[in-house]
């Protein structure tokens, strides 16, 4: 069976995309945060459909915890084919003036540099397959008020798709972004300003908010064989929303 890593795996679109996967016959590794239930619940229904699932504990900002799970996924799986840098988050709206550096680097570790690390690391466990970098509509609308750190963090995963499929498509491995409009996730308790179907009746095209799960179909279609010749995309899945 093909192999597949998540990072932020036990809710929103993480969740949907395990669940999506396990359903096309990947074995699943995830990560999570902070429940445990929710966690063990996404890998309970994912193993519903045949496959093994492995989820940890870790903190996607932190080299250690993510070297933990890389090297069990290792022992466990032997390979891994598609990696989904999906965790992320924001989790305080500041403006310029009510930053500081350690809001921004927050910010920029959260969205950006757990990125950079589950590549690094999962990579090596890659023969070929595709990584998906889940960001955001944001990257080309810089976002809501007070999101100007995740705008740039969420614009930052588009320069690192370009230019590591550029670096690893010699070696048959694919890299794409995906960019998630508004999305009915646990992300808009606290990152949204205002009811989220009013926004998305005045401003997606297609009138309203767009599921986890109509996100995570893309991500599988884009990890298989039938995307083998897309690479360095950036996706949209917004209903139609540009700023």
């Amino acid at each position: 069976m093909p192999v597949a890593v998540v990072t932020g795996g036990s809710t929103g679109i993480g969740a949907a995309t395990v669940k999506a996967l396990a359903r096309r016959g990947y074995d699943v590794a995830f990560t999570y945060l902070r429940s445990e239930a929710q966690a063990r619940a996404v890998a309970k229904e994912a193993e519903g459909h045949g496959v093994r699932v492995l989820y940890r504990r870790a903190d996607a900002t932190s080299w250690n915890d993510m070297k933990m799970f890389a090297d069990e996924v290792g022992r466990t799986f032997g390979r891994v084919d598609a990696l989904v840098a999906n965790a992320g988050g924001l989790p305080q709206r500041r403006t310029l003036e009510e930053s500081d550096l350690e809001y921004w680097r927050s910010l920029i570790d959260l969205n950006l540099t757990s990125a950079y690390i589950a590549t690094r690391l999962f990579v090596p466990l890659m023969k070929g397959g595709a990584v998906i970098y889940v960001s955001s509509v944001a990257a080309y609308t810089g976002g809501g008020r007070g999101a100007f750190a995740y705008a740039a963090a969420k614009a930052g995963l588009l320069g690192l798709t370009r230019a590591l499929a550029k670096e690893l498509g010699p070696r048959g491995i694919r890299v794409v972004a995906v960019l998630p409009g508004l999305i009915d996730t646990p992300f808009h308790e606290k990152a949204q300003t205002g009811d989220i179907e009013t926004w998305a009746r005045n401003m997606v095209y297609i009138r309203r908010v767009g599921k986890p799960e109509e996100v995570a179909e893309v991500i599988a279609f884009l990890v298989g064989d039938g995307a083998s010749y897309i690479n360095g995309a950036f996706i949209d899945v917004n209903g139609g929303w540009y700023g």
